[in-house]
């Protein structure tokens, strides 16, 4: 509960002061910077491996590139799934929206931000509640460091979608008190079947890929191929040795 409640403040914090701070470009562009790395890092070094050790490195690929492909026509095609697109942040710097539809309605969009955070605090939590299966404390891990980046788009989209400040800062608490609800829910419910954690590992790790994806091809589109990978660089190495750090501990 104590590691729950930390998460909650630190993510609300950075939440409230990108809300505060959203008229800020270069705030975003520097979030764009270092965020596609972390979460391709997150997904390919934490959570992939993790699932294939519980289910096979065949079933784990198929289900991941599935999933990643559905996720991603709906975003081009239907509705930005991606915090950063939906926010219009990909257009930053001269380069092309990776999404074809911008968001005009904030209710939707904050109706799903509620529920994707929701299941963010009941997967930070899961390492708790399902500790048989390997890839439980990854999906843990994965969820709380991504809630980093994705704290910086849910300030900035509280901002953007809401006629005032006030109105910006209650969607943020909003969101934030229904992520905690979902880690104590989770703790509260005590040992889960194994099969919630099968059940949102793929999903999860998909998510996580999709957005790492976006938002390197826009910093490839907008400043070069060389800069944006060395912009995904520290990211990818940072997360790339905190997993192998964890998996030689845990050995």
């Amino acid at each position: 509960m104590t590691f729950l409640l930390a998460i909650f403040a630190l993510t609300t914090t950075i939440a409230i002061t990108s809300a505060l701070w959203a008229g800020h470009t270069r705030l975003q562009q520097r979030v764009l910077a270092w965020a596609a790395g972390m979460l391709l890092g997150i997904g390919l070094f934490w959570i992939l491996p993790e699932v294939a050790e519980d289910s096979g490195w065949f079933r784990t690929l198929a289900g991941v590139g599935g999933i990643l492909l559905l996720l991603a026509l709906i975003d081009r095609f239907v509705y930005p799934i991606c915090p950063f697109c939906a926010a219009g942040m990909h257009s930053q710097g001269g380069a092309t929206p990776a999404c074809g539809h911008p968001v005009r309605v904030g209710w939707p969009l904050l109706l799903f931000g509620c529920v994707h955070t929701f299941f963010d605090g009941w997967t930070i939590a899961l390492s708790r509640a399902v500790a048989s299966m390997h890839s439980a404390p990854a999906l843990s891990w994965g969820a709380t460091i991504h809630k980093i980046p994705e704290s910086v788009a849910v300030g900035l989209l509280a901002s953007q979608l809401t006629s005032s400040r006030t109105n910006a800062l209650t969607s943020v608490a909003l969101i934030q008190i229904v992520m905690a609800a979902g880690g104590v829910l989770a703790i509260f419910v005590g040992c889960l079947d194994s099969r919630w954690t099968e059940m949102s590992a793929m999903p999860a790790c998909a998510l996580l890929l999709l957005f790492g994806f976006l938002t390197l091809e826009q910093e490839w589109r907008a400043n070069g191929r060389a800069i944006a990978m060395r912009a995904a660089a520290p990211g990818l190495l940072v997360c790339g040795l905190a997993a192998l750090a964890s998996t030689i501990l845990a050995q």
